[in-house]
């Protein structure tokens, strides 16, 4: 009898440890996914036309109230780099929020996006981001990106507290 309830008993603690969840993949899954926005990040002050490597031929770019195709992003990115000399971007972001899956996964994300050069101010972007993944040929690549300015609260109260959210800095 003491064998059978040993035996039973081993039985259950294997088989609650074989089936006990992951958490530290969903973790390191997370990470993963906030590791290409890391990547997109260096890319974007360097070799602008090498962020279409981490977007899916689909994608959709929300800024604010504004659709943006990823074309288009690039040429910007390109005229910033041409127009400022010596710049340096720096982009901190906290992920607050994500879910992966086996083919899709999304990140909720701060972002404080700051560039700066030689002859210029520190332009800084506050902004919280939604990030849409899909994997492509084992890859994963951004499918949907939205993100929303967040209000400067060091604006003296009587002015336009919404003049950076209708001019954003970029």
């Amino acid at each position: 009898m003491f064998n059978i309830v040993r035996t039973l008993t081993a039985f259950a603690v294997l088989t609650g440890v074989a089936l006990a969840p992951n958490t530290s993949r969903a973790g390191d899954d997370k990470d993963a996914l906030a590791d290409i926005l890391k990547q997109v990040d260096q890319q974007v002050c360097q070799s602008p036309k090498k962020i279409m490597d981490y977007y899916t031929k689909d994608t959709v770019i929300i800024a604010d109230d504004k659709r943006v195709l990823p074309e288009h992003r690039i040429k910007d990115y390109e005229v910033m780099i041409a127009e400022l000399q010596g710049m340096k971007c720096i982009n901190k972001r906290t992920v607050l929020a994500g879910h992966v899956g086996r083919d899709v996964g999304y990140l909720l994300v701060d972002e404080l996006i700051s560039v700066s050069s030689r002859h210029s101010t520190d332009e800084r972007q506050h902004s919280v981001c939604t990030y849409a993944f899909t994997k492509v040929d084992g890859q994963w690549k951004i499918q949907h990106e939205h993100c929303s300015s967040l209000p400067d609260y060091s604006i003296v109260p009587g002015d336009d507290a919404l003049y950076y959210f209708h001019n954003p800095v970029y």
